[in-house]
């Protein structure tokens, strides 16, 4: 009897340490499996987050009130920009030019965007986008010169409403550290 006490009571540790072992390497797994997301969530999240600029917002206002070479009606009466972004969603053409008003507008907004941001001295890197609320992206600009953005993006967004749809023209600009 006593003989099975012994034994009894040596495969009750056996137990317990075993228990104690398994216990350990499942805290160890959910170490692992907890450091491995936190790795995932920072290396998969965007490291640039746009904050909202009063001053963009300035440069959209400038853009869209800048006089173009397209003519929708007739000659003298050339479009701002905005009224190009309307024209060019409803596939106008410009009647001084025999083109369509998305193609002019395509060759011409991007340079004068450039043009802009020539001026400001620690801008890095610009995109433009314009596109149909709630619908797809028609056109996009963007600074084919330059790199990466190593320093903080700034954006804003104008809404101008044609036909009934609202449509969206929205800038992001990335100004060095």
């Amino acid at each position: 009897m006593k003989l099975r006490n012994e034994i009894n009571n040596m495969k009750n540790k056996i137990n317990r340490k075993g228990q104690q072992e398994i216990v350990g390497f499942v805290l160890i797994v959910v170490l692992v499996m907890v450091g491995l997301m936190v790795f995932l969530v920072i290396s998969v999240r965007d490291v640039t987050e746009t904050e909202d600029s009063l001053e963009v917002l300035n440069m959209i206002g400038v853009l869209m009130r800048t006089t173009s070479e397209c003519a929708i009606v007739y000659e003298p009466d050339y479009d701002d920009f905005e009224d190009l972004f309307k024209s060019c969603h409803k596939n106008d053409r410009c009647s001084n030019l025999d083109r369509s008003a998305c193609d002019y507008l395509n060759e011409s907004f991007g340079d004068v965007v450039d043009a802009l941001m020539r001026s400001e001295a620690d801008v890095e890197a610009w995109d433009v986008e314009f596109f149909v609320k709630d619908g797809g992206e028609m056109l996009g600009f963007w600074d084919s010169e330059s790199g990466n953005c190593t320093g903080r993006v700034e954006g804003a967004q104008r809404s101008i409403v044609s036909g009934g749809e609202s449509l969206v023209v929205r800038m992001r600009v990335c100004r060095g550290s």
